[in-house]
């Protein structure tokens, strides 16, 4: 679909596309907010979404619809269809059940949505999509680029052509920043078409033409999670990993069985106005000098050190950084569940960050206990345990007061994780540490389904306590059920998470109204600073008003779908947080003339 602002304005209209029948009316303060679905003689279905309001035209089938029922949610087919012309006002655009003011406009057939863009919707277009960075990212120990195993980022200069080979070899695939444009809006949004060819030959392809709704978590294999999810650009893949994306029409495959040598490359990234642009690159592929070579050895007892923090996890790769590891005569031990590895073999030793690491691939699917030992020439060995725990479908990883339990459908494939204790749990606003704060690596390997995740209550950890993931500086609730030792909450990816107690009740701010082309409305705000709300009861004047939660803006708004007199109205607010803390009030609502 295509997602159409307009500058904030929530009182811009919405008009049906072409002529047609009004097949479907939903309401929801979640996913599409107010929504038409208008079918046409072709086949085709348009919707219309994230409206503020219906237009007047459609309030009697709004108001049939939402009779009789006990709550904001309505989900109405319309049984005669109603008869609509091209052109004809359906609503306004608006935030209903999203955070950005706009209208979100699909085309559908036999039920999927299809690209609008490439059957016949007419935007104004005539900018070709920038290629601003390609990303390399390496993913075994044995791999590497310009000799190193950190993620490599190539600025791609303005003539599209970078003029340094890419030195690299292994495991390496490829990912993409290529944000199109549409004519009088500078929105970042995602070209119809990427493909890349390496020596002369076609070796990705992904093609936005047609998706589904059952492939709704597929896109977190279309895409670089982790620095999305850092605001740090939006870097499409171009390589398959798991199961084939519905969009990747030609699925690529990593740079691993490249030979040794140079391949010239290209990426062409292409809009739905047939606007492209490419950049080209060399691709030398070779082995790479490691930074030394610490002598293997079988050392001792010696003294324990914990986990370096900048030790990094790629999916089966660990990265362990050493310091001083390639000092003169260092002696080395690795270890895995007691087995000694060979360097070369089982591990080798690479560069993270400029510094010396150890680098080597673990099982995706079982746990393996590693173990580092270092030693100068004569000194006694310092030794390093990192345990990993594979994730596979209905396993259970444990550490500590930790259980993540995997989902039998929640992983596209099998990877390990590994659960620490932090030194120390931050805290957050309206929040009282209860337990630790734990963290698991890996939280950004593509994931679809949720998985329990449970943590042990200590002596006093209940009452409005739950699981909250913790993410940047901001902690969110993912559950708080109470089981005989643990609290259970649940999560698709593998989180920092802890017990935290929510200490404060629900606000409720003073309405407010506004004027809005379906009818005055009143905007209430109503926030919680801990777990998040989770219910919100409006009556005026002792009847229920079914009201539009806004979570992005903390808010909720009433339109009612009948004429209000104009006056005073008392006004009762009964909102709860989903820790179970509850807040009352009363107040005055001064509805307008008109």
């Amino acid at each position: 679909g295509m997602d159409l602002t307009a500058d904030g304005d929530s009182t811009v209209a919405v008009r049906a596309a072409a002529d047609g029948q009004i097949v479907r009316l939903r309401r929801n303060d979640r996913g599409f907010g107010r929504a038409v679905y208008v079918a046409h003689d072709n086949g085709w279905v348009t919707v219309y979404a994230h409206m503020s309001g219906f237009a007047p035209a459609l309030m009697p089938a709004v108001r049939a619809a939402a009779a009789g029922r006990d709550g904001f949610m309505f989900n109405a087919w319309q049984r005669p269809p109603i008869p609509v012309k091209r052109g004809q006002v359906l609503g306004w655009i608006g935030t209903s059940g999203t955070d950005l003011v706009h209208l979100h406009f699909e085309l559908r057939e036999k039920g999927a949505p299809i690209n609008p863009l490439t059957h016949g919707l007419p935007v104004p277009d005539i900018q070709a999509p920038t290629i601003r960075r390609l990303l390399f990212v390496p993913r075994s120990a044995s791999a590497h680029v310009a000799g190193a195993l950190d993620e490599h980022v190539v600025e791609v200069p303005a003539d599209g052509r970078v003029a340094a080979p890419i030195r690299l070899d292994g495991d390496v695939v490829l990912y993409v920043e290529a944000p199109d444009h549409i004519d009088g809006s500078p929105r970042d949004l995602t070209a119809w078409q990427l493909a890349l060819e390496v020596d002369g030959r076609p070796w990705h392809l992904t093609r936005y033409d047609e998706v589904s709704y059952a492939d709704d978590r597929y896109t977190e294999l279309d895409f670089h999670l982790e620095r999305e999810a850092r605001k740090e650009g939006r870097f499409n893949a171009l390589f398959r990993q798991g199961p084939r994306a519905r969009v990747h029409a030609r699925p690529g495959r990593s740079f691993s069985k490249l030979k040794r040598g140079t391949h010239p490359a290209v990426v062409r990234v292409t809009d739905a106005a047939g606007n492209h642009r490419e950049v080209r690159f060399t691709l030398e592929v070779g082995p790479a000098e490691a930074p030394c070579a610490p002598k293997p050895a079988k050392l001792g007892r010696g003294t324990a050190a914990p986990p370096p923090p900048g030790r990094l996890w790629r999916e089966r790769l660990l990265l362990v950084p050493i310091e001083g590891l390639c000092g003169a005569g260092e002696r080395l031990d690795v270890q895995v569940d007691g087995r000694r590895l060979k360097p070369g073999k089982g591990y080798r030793i690479s560069r993270l960050g400029g510094q010396p690491a150890v680098a080597l691939d673990l099982p995706a699917d079982k746990d393996a206990r590693v173990e580092i030992g270092v030693a100068g020439p004569a000194g006694r060995p310092t030794w390093t345990t990192i345990q990993s725990h594979g994730l596979k479908a209905g396993v259970t990883a444990e550490a500590g007061d930790l259980q993540f339990t995997v989902g039998d459908d929640a992983l596209f494939f099998p990877f390990p994780t590994e659960i620490s204790r932090a030194d120390a749990n931050p805290g957050g606003p309206g929040l009282e540490v209860v337990g630790p704060l734990y963290r698991m690596s890996n939280r950004f390997v593509p994931a679809k389904a949720f998985s329990r995740l449970g943590l042990r209550r200590p002596p006093g950890g209940t009452g409005h306590v739950g699981v909250y993931v913790l993410d940047g500086d901001r902690w969110w609730y993912i559950g708080g059920r109470d089981e005989p030792t643990h609290t259970i909450g649940g999560s698709v990816h593998p989180a920092d998470v802890a017990l935290m107690r929510d200490m404060a009740a629900p606000v409720v701010g003073e309405p407010r109204v506004e004027a809005h082309p379906a009818g005055p409305r009143m905007i209430l705000p109503v926030s919680d600073a801990g777990a998040g709300l989770s219910s919100i009861e409006v009556t005026v004047d002792g009847r229920p008003a079914y009201v539009e939660r806004q979570k992005a803006f903390d808010r909720v708004i009433w339109l009612p779908l009948r004429p209000i007199k104009p006056g005073e109205h008392r006004l009762k607010v009964k909102a709860r947080d989903r820790s179970g803390r509850e807040t009352v009030v009363e107040k005055t609502l001064i509805w307008p003339d008109g």
